[in-house]
């Protein structure tokens, strides 16, 4: 079953909390329209309500951008103090106009933001996307991930993933926990190496082309990469 991502997202009104998927982790953007009730309710479902558990896992790297409003220090403590209740959250930028969102709109020229895949990939689940794709779960083993752009899965990559599937040899794929069954990069294939007759486990990985073919180093390289490129 092949699930196309674009269907998933529909035009409706603005919701009091937006969350992006970015290649250091996730930007949430608060609503400057909506009170501080509706976006600490909203926080609090998304966070700690049924739907918490998509945020659960491996360390992520998060950014918070209130927009132009003006917060008093009362309701900035009482909106960081959701975030802060979740153990696997790093915080990294909490402001106006942050880095993050520049980031996020100013990604490549005439190229989209990324799409971000809820929960878990299944097996015999085919999740396919224009452009970068960000999967908040697991790629179980047998569930298979496609994108034209890179791969960023924030939970076990334990199954397929091919970036770059339109010829894009500069794509990566990036995981939180990395012991994939199968590599794709363009059109270069790849077995992650074994030990014991075991597949690789490590963390926070990403594998890339090079000139020798494909490659894999720690996930905090990859700013470096791109600088190369």
């Amino acid at each position: 079953m092949t699930t196309p991502l674009k269907e998933q997202w529909k035009a409706g009104p603005k919701p009091p909390v937006s969350v992006k998927g970015t290649r250091d982790g996730l930007l949430f953007l608060l609503n400057e329209e909506c009170s501080v009730d509706e976006i600490e309710a909203r926080l609090r479902e998304l966070l700690h309500g049924e739907s918490a558990g998509w945020f659960d896992g491996p360390e992520v790297h998060v950014a918070v951008d209130y927009g132009s409003r003006q917060l008093t220090p009362h309701e900035q403590r009482r909106l960081l103090s959701v975030f802060l209740e979740k153990e696997n959250f790093v915080l990294r930028e909490w402001g106006s106009r942050t880095q993050a969102r520049h980031s996020l709109y100013s990604h490549r020229e005439g190229a989209a933001s990324p799409i971000i895949h809820w929960g878990t990939v299944r097996n015999g689940q085919h999740v396919a996307a224009e452009g970068d794709v960000v999967i908040i779960g697991d790629v179980n083993p047998g569930g298979e991930v496609t994108a034209t752009g890179d791969i960023f899965v924030f939970g076990r990559l334990a199954g397929m993933a091919h970036a770059g599937s339109e010829g894009n040899r500069r794509a990566v794929i990036a995981a939180a926990e990395f012991m994939p069954m199968l590599l794709r990069i363009a059109d270069t294939y790849a077995r992650p190496p074994e030990i014991d007759g075991r597949p690789l486990y490590t963390w926070m990985e990403f594998a890339y082309l090079s000139e020798e073919g494909m490659a894999v180093d720690k996930i905090q390289f990859l700013p470096n990469l791109r600088r190369q490129g």
